[in-house]
């Protein structure tokens, strides 16, 4: 076939190792992402990167650049369980996780931003920031029509919608996928790695990732330290990371109040769900800035069928949004970016009709996230008994 040219609604991780990986295999690609600049937002701090996330990464970005994604990420170490005294359990583990830093290969942690300032590297002319891709029409000879919120079009092969999760795209090729909320919040916030906060190191909190249990809520705390030796990328400042995810009662929330909190709101919720941790982690939470925190429901998709063939697609969020209880939402979304370059490489390589590559990615996309979905669902009912 003819160049295939591809348009890829939304610059999150997933949409951007797409645009890596189609750019590599030489297939004409463009990003268009709705928030008004690369860093209008925060999106998070800290994301675990496992196998299957550095395999997909690997496989999307030149050998070059998925060293520098390796040596930007935080020092690796293993989790530790913990009871709210701080004391070792042994009777709690999530099947994802890694339970030693020398098992091969060691999940890698990220600095969310930083990993998508490497992601966009090289890829920054081929993405358009302040245009939202609110449509899309399917023309006669199959190509599609995207209409955006400033009334311009633009034309392609394909369609991949990336834009995270709620969009409003996915109604036409998997109609029927909506998000079920499960009575769950993650409140989630960083404090830079100072003088005082490197005094919890060794004595309370341990260099890895540790997950603290407390009947319908737990804790995870990550010491993010980075390697200063690495010059090729710009690293953020080393940090504490911390996520609070459990039922709404235990930050004293009712089960319909709106997360649109008042900071003071914020603070209670947080002195609420960690009034029964040892008192040595208070001034963890204490010295973190109300505007480094935020507040998130912990939602899962419900996934659509497929209405009919088409040049459009759906890869991430979108389509599989999930607790992050197992750590598995990201690394899915970039096996989807993997697999879904892949699929593409075919058609334009002249091996696969372009509706039987979209299929082949998508049969194989819904059976692995769904897997993921239900454990991440085990994962929430494991740290905070979710569903009880």
């Amino acid at each position: 076939m003819e160049q295939l040219k591809v348009i890829i609604a939304g610059a999150g991780l997933s949409g951007l190792c797409l645009a890596q990986g189609l750019r590599k295999s030489g297939i004409d690609c463009y990003v268009y992402e709705r928030d008004a600049a690369f860093d209008s937002r925060t999106q998070g701090y800290r994301i675990r990167i496992d196998e299957t996330g550095q395999k997909a990464l690997s496989s999307c970005l030149s050998p070059a650049l998925y060293t520098t994604f390796e040596k930007s990420a935080a020092q690796p170490a293993g989790v530790y369980t913990l009871d709210t005294g701080m004391q070792p359990l042994t009777d709690k583990w999530v099947d994802q996780w890694i339970m030693d830093e020398r098992e091969i290969p060691a999940d890698l942690k990220a600095d969310r931003h930083t990993m998508r300032k490497v992601l966009i590297k090289g890829i920054e002319d081929y993405v358009f920031f302040d245009s939202d891709i609110t449509g899309y029409t399917v023309l006669p000879d199959n190509r599609v029509k995207c209409l955006f919120a400033n009334g311009d079009a633009r034309e392609a092969d394909v369609l991949v919608i990336a834009n995270g999760a709620s969009s409003s795209l996915i109604a036409g090729c998997f109609p029927g996928t909506m998000l079920r909320d499960t009575g769950g919040v993650c409140i989630y916030g960083r404090v830079a790695l100072r003088e005082k906060q490197q005094l919890l190191i060794g004595d309370i909190i341990r260099q890895g990732t540790n997950v603290i249990f407390d009947g319908d809520m737990a804790a995870i705390i990550d010491v993010m330290q980075f390697d200063r030796a690495y010059k090729n990328a710009a690293l953020p400042e080393d940090y504490i990371y911390w996520a609070l995810i459990g039922k709404r009662s235990s930050f004293g929330l009712e089960n319909d109040q709106s997360l649109r909190l008042a900071p003071e709101i914020l603070g209670d919720c947080v002195r609420e769900g960690t009034k029964r941790f040892s008192p040595k982690l208070n001034p963890l939470f204490a010295q973190t800035e109300i505007t480094a925190m935020s507040i998130v429901p912990v939602r899962h998709s419900v996934q659509g069928k497929r209405f009919s063939l088409s040049p459009v697609t759906v890869m991430g969020d979108a389509i599989h949004t999930m607790s992050p209880a197992a750590g598995l939402g990201a690394n899915t979304a970039l096996r989807d970016a993997a697999l879904l370059t892949h699929s593409l490489q075919q058609a334009a390589n002249g091996n696969l009709q372009l509706t039987e590559a979209i299929t082949h990615y998508e049969n194989q996309m819904l059976e692995y996230s769904a897997a993921a979905i239900a454990a991440s669902e085990r994962g929430s009912k494991l740290l905070y008994n979710a569903g009880e």
